[in-house]
């Protein structure tokens, strides 16, 4: 049989380049899809699965590296039977036996489901861009293989856009596992193709090869091998806080990884496609990628200081904020992989290099996911992260001008670090963080970051405490004897729940009231001797803060009335239990933290519907910075055969927010005794641009209600 042309060769890994490495970060949104309403749709499910997926990629490297080692007969036969191996493990559709059943860390139980649902698939994937990078060396006489890396970052992009923008909006988790899993098939058939080809192609060319190997072997030591790690460790480090970060303080929407994640993606594009981008010149990006560091590292200290301008303001809106912190970890990943390619080896050990540098990654993500939540009370790993790549670039460019022979540009890059470095000495004193003033207490753990904040301990007059989870208050409390009692912020009597529960007054038996996301415990104040209220929380820590830091929910104890907890997901308790006949039902989940779209589906609304009375209500707290829930939850009323009232308010600047509830009922009384109170016109001509399909647990799609106004 004739050898295959080179033409050819390079053809056929080229395009399993790319499918590969498509199916490989195609699958991850799929998978996560998956699972996230089975763990709370918490940001820490994409944060775990990230770990994972790191985890495995290391693996798939060291295979690869190892296996590069045996007899080319042997390499061949292993690879061909691990191929055939992965296939049985499609298609890649979890079972639903992998629930969780408690209130327990759940970072164990997705790791363990992801390792037995797309496990060895990943891993199959995982080893295939080096393994076609050896191909390709041995096989292709003259090629660069660093350019094949480049193309594979550009099919894992091309996976992460095309699945929120193409894909979700068109079909469900169910049809898009199985598209997964049928085109995995054709890309083990062109990676046994290729291992054929190379079987064929390189036994001629590998003597040709060695010569030339031997000559260009640079023997990379110690340190050279370290920094193989560290710097994809501050990448994988910035990335993953990244996400953490616009997630939980600025915009709370669950496919906001993906926009991270390709940037991050788009610098080894850029770095490994040719030297010409970063090597060649790294002071173009080191120069703003200080100057973005710094200001994004010191900007609340700078907004503190009496002589900065209160026009000037870099974040006027979330979408600025956005963009601010997107460019932040754009640059500082671009410096990091920057100078990873810098440090590259010859093709020899090319295999090694990327063992280490998977190395390095899948260390950030232990540090973000595991270490992190239990190391700070806070996202400190996002400013302390940029602070890193901030001192690398410094470095860098004290490195680059003492090589530059112009006196001009030397002395501008001295002074350029030394400003910088006295200024971040002068205001990173507390590593970006923000002032922790006031705070009596901060935890963290798999849902997020509490803190309770109080004001005025000394003045029994002003007495305050608020409780906040990221940048989102989550109830507050006046503690003077006359306002101890009162419903604050979002639950006081002109908002959607005020009146649901004013309405029962009249029972003269007791009532019962489901509350899902028990927050502070605010909407205990309407409970009256004899009622029963069931609160569900899936954060573990928060009835344990609510209890010993507000007195809501002692109080409500105290007048007689019912207190029941659950800690658990709340669709996963209503599945599982008998129907609770509540009276009104508040689903209080979606003003903070990721909106858990598992909430919001039909399904989930039969399942609510099953545990109310024929009379009862159901409040649906809409109040959102980033999404307009309204016109979704409007339709989703008619869909299960509720109609609806609208209740918005607006904020009196003290103890009253801005609310917006949708209340589903068929209580006729109700609907009669309630009117809609709406949001302004110009809000209601955006929301009728809104054209949102129900949701279902298979299909769901948040960017169609994203607020994008810049104003």
């Amino acid at each position: 049989m004739s050898r295959p042309s080179q033409p050819l060769y390079i053809l056929v890994l080229s395009l399993l380049t790319l499918t590969s490495a498509f199916l490989l970060f195609q699958v991850q949104p799929v998978i996560s899809k998956f699972i996230l309403p089975w763990f709370g749709g918490s940001p820490g499910v994409w944060t775990t699965c990230m770990l994972f997926f790191q985890i495995v990629l290391f693996l798939g490297y060291t295979y690869a590296h190892l296996l590069g080692k045996l007899p080319r007969k042997v390499q061949a036969v292993l690879h061909a039977s691990l191929l055939l191996a992965a296939l049985l493990f499609l298609p890649i559709t979890p079972e639903e036996t992998w629930k969780p059943t408690g209130s327990e860390d759940p970072s164990g139980r997705i790791l363990m489901l992801l390792m037995m649902t797309v496990g060895l698939p990943y891993f199959v994937l995982s080893s295939t861009s080096p393994l076609v990078q050896v191909w390709f060396t041995r096989g292709a006489a003259g090629a660069n293989p660093w350019r094949l890396y480049a193309l594979s970052n550009i099919g894992s992009l091309v996976a992460l856009l095309s699945f929120p923008f193409f894909f979700e909006p068109r079909w469900d988790v169910v049809w898009l596992s199985k598209a997964w899993s049928a085109m995995f098939v054709f890309g083990m058939l062109l990676c046994l193709l290729a291992l054929w080809m190379d079987f064929q192609r390189a036994g001629n060319v590998e003597e040709a090869h060695a010569s030339a190997e031997a000559a260009a072997d640079d023997h990379p030591g110690f340190g050279r091998r370290l920094l193989w790690m560290l710097l994809p460790a501050m990448a994988s480090v910035v990335l993953l806080a990244a996400t953490n970060h616009v997630c939980q303080d600025v915009a709370v929407i669950p496919f906001m990884w993906v926009v991270p994640l390709s940037l991050y993606l788009l610098t080894f594009i850029i770095c490994f496609e040719h030297e010409r981008w970063y090597a060649r010149f790294p002071a173009l990006w080191a120069v703003p990628a200080l100057v973005v560091l710094f200001v994004t590292c010191t900007w609340d200290q700078l907004n503190d200081q009496s002589w900065w301008p209160d026009e000037l303001d870099l974040m006027p809106n979330y979408l600025f904020e956005l963009g601010w912190a997107f460019g932040a970890m754009f640059l500082a990943c671009m410096v990091c992989h920057g100078e990873l390619t810098r440090l590259k080896p010859s093709p020899k050990h090319l295999t090694s290099f990327y063992l280490h540098m998977s190395a390095g990654g899948a260390l950030g993500g232990l540090f973000v996911s595991l270490v992190a939540p239990r190391l700070f009370a806070r996202h400190s790993e996002w400013p302390g992260g940029l602070i890193a790549v901030f001192l690398l670039t410094c470095v860098v460019l004290l490195v680059l001008s003492w090589r530059v022979k112009s006196r001009a540009v030397k002395s501008a890059l001295f002074a350029l670090v030394g400003i910088a470095g006295a200024s971040g000495a002068l205001f990173m004193g507390k590593l970006g963080w923000k002032s922790t003033e006031g705070k009596i207490v901060m935890l963290r753990n798999f849902y997020g970051t509490l803190a309770v904040t109080e004001w005025s301990p000394e003045d029994p007059a002003s007495h305050s405490r608020e409780l906040s989870n990221g940048g989102i208050i989550h109830g507050q409390q006046n503690f003077a004897p006359e306002f101890r009692s009162d419903p604050t912020s979002y639950y006081g009597h002109a908002t959607g729940i005020g009146k649901a529960l004013d309405s029962l007054k009249s029972r003269a038996d007791g009532v019962r009231v489901g509350i899902v996301g028990m927050g502070a415990g605010t909407a205990a104040c309407y409970a009256r001797s004899g009622d029963t209220y069931r609160f569900y929380d899936i954060n573990p820590d928060v009835p344990r803060v609510a209890q010993k830091y507000f007195t809501y929910l002692p109080d409500l104890e105290k007048r007689g009335a019912k207190l029941e907890i659950v800690v658990s997901d709340a669709r996963l308790a209503l599945e599982r239990e008998e129907s609770q006949q509540f009276d009104v039902l508040l689903l209080d989940a979606f003003s903070g933290d990721s909106v858990p779209a598992h909430l919001l589906t039909k399904e989930a609304f039969e399942i609510y519907r099953r545990h109310m009375k024929p009379d009862g209500i159901i409040a649906v707290h809409v109040t959102n910075s980033y999404l307009r829930l309204a016109p979704l939850m409007a339709k989703t009323a008619a869909e299960v055969g509720y109609k609806t009232r609208r209740i918005t308010t607006e904020s009196d600047g003290g103890d009253h927010d801005s609310t917006d509830y949708m209340l589903f009922t068929n209580n006729e009384a109700f609907l009669a005794a309630t009117e809609d109170v709406l949001p302004d016109e110009d809000e209601l001509e955006k929301e009728a641009k809104v054209n949102a399909r129900v949701w279902t647990d298979k299909r769901h799609d948040l960017f169609q209600i994203l607020m994008m106004e810049l104003e």
